[in-house]
């Protein structure tokens, strides 16, 4: 089939879904206000896409192992719009609440993506394939927040309704231009077991690699929570200087990733390294930045090193597979841990490092230099390595 198209289906699929979850964080205070919550309440509406996912991803990755890819696409994104539409027409907490768990039990179409993309590359290209994912990423966390704020009219509805038809464009063009891969073609003597995947745990280099993401995801989710507060303390930003600044970070994110699809990589380990190496130094030059050309150029670092590790870790993870039959199952038990990091990072950031967000950052920074010292030690390294089994 056409890999580029396929890609571009892909890459669609994702973009909405991140689109979706990125709506409603700056339309929350006003959904709060419109039905009273309190602090603890917009809490769990928050949390609780990511609380779903990690419980959906690894099960519709594993079950699309078994029934295909496009199937699962297909019924997941279905899934996507009717939490919209429950989302638009919600009259109360509680029918808001539950199509953010709708719509993050079906978001584990993002594992479906990733196990495809492996399905039709070999290890030279599929560093770029995961790079086009990466690009979705960025697109749809600056889209969804514009969004958000932009078709807020007094009601969720307006937002509910053009997160919908996004979404339902991207299931039409799933359905029409997308094609079962050829190493998922109907098999009738297939027997997979949707917890088939949970015996790649017992491979140390794989329970490795999903700590290592764990980690990264851990402080990332604690940084993106408090910078907005980090930038209001430290350089007096507003909401709308706050804005231009989060569009600078997810436009560089844009072409640092377009950049890096260009590029076939077969040497993953390196290139993680490298990603978790900028990260740190990153987060130790926040911990200490004065002025705001120097955060500017910070934020390229850590910029390269989020991109770097967001391509290559999952590589990384896919090359160290050797099971076929259990590649969504494997995606999706990554994406799972992404989302348990997100559930407790803020939770971790706020309530230790809310009086000092600069130390937080430099504690940051020293969590993640053992992971990256460790990749250099000549023995490990081998070890860690995509060839080796």
């Amino acid at each position: 089939m056409n890999r580029k198209r396929a890609l571009l289906v892909l890459f669609l699929v994702v973009a909405t879904e991140l689109i979706g979850f990125g709506l409603i964080i700056p339309i929350l205070p006003q959904i709060g206000y419109r039905f009273s919550l309190d602090r603890w309440q917009l809490g769990v509406l928050l949390a609780a896409y990511s609380a779903a996912q990690l419980i959906a991803s690894p099960i519709l990755g594993s079950l699309s192992d078994r029934w295909g890819r496009k199937p699962m696409l297909v019924v997941s994104k279905l899934g996507t719009v009717l939490s919209y539409g429950i989302f638009a027409y919600a009259g109360s907490y509680e029918w808001l609440l539950a199509s953010r768990l709708l719509d993050g039990f079906t978001g584990g179409n993002i594992s479906v993506a990733r196990a495809y993309i492996v399905d039709i590359t070999d290890e030279k290209s599929r560093s770029k394939g995961m790079a086009i994912l990466g690009i979705s990423f960025g697109l749809g966390f600056i889209i969804g927040p514009c969004l958000g704020g932009f078709l807020y009219d007094g009601t969720h509805q307006l937002a509910g309704l053009v997160a919908g038809a996004v979404s339902l464009l991207a299931l039409i063009l799933t359905i029409v231009l997308l094609k079962e891969p050829e190493r998922q073609k109907t098999d009738t003597t297939r027997d997979i077991k949707w917890y088939q995947f949970l015996r790649v745990m017992k491979c140390p280099v794989i329970v490795f690699i999903l700590g290592v993401h764990f980690v990264r995801m851990l402080v990332f989710s604690g940084f993106e929570t408090t910078f907005a507060l980090f930038t209001f303390h430290a350089f007096g930003f507003d909401e709308s200087q706050n804005s231009w600044l989060f569009f600078y970070l997810g436009l560089a994110g844009l072409v640092i990733q377009g950049g890096l699809s260009r590029r076939s990589v077969s040497r993953v380990v390196p290139m993680v390294c490298l990603g978790l190496c900028l990260t740190s130094i990153a987060y130790g030059g926040l911990s200490m930045v004065a002025t705001v050309p120097m955060l500017f150029a910070i934020l390229l670092i850590f910029e390269l090193g989020l991109a770097l590790t967001m391509i290559y870790i999952p590589t990384w993870l896919a090359d160290k597979n050797t099971d076929s039959e259990s590649v969504g199952g494997v995606m999706g038990l990554y994406e799972a841990t992404g989302s348990l990091a997100r559930i407790i990072g803020p939770l971790m950031a706020f309530g230790l490092f809310f009086s000092s967000i600069r130390l937080g950052y430099a504690v940051f920074a020293w969590v993640l230099v053992p992971f990256w010292l460790v990749l250099v030690i000549p023995r490990f390294r081998k070890w860690v390595s995509p060839t080796s089994v």
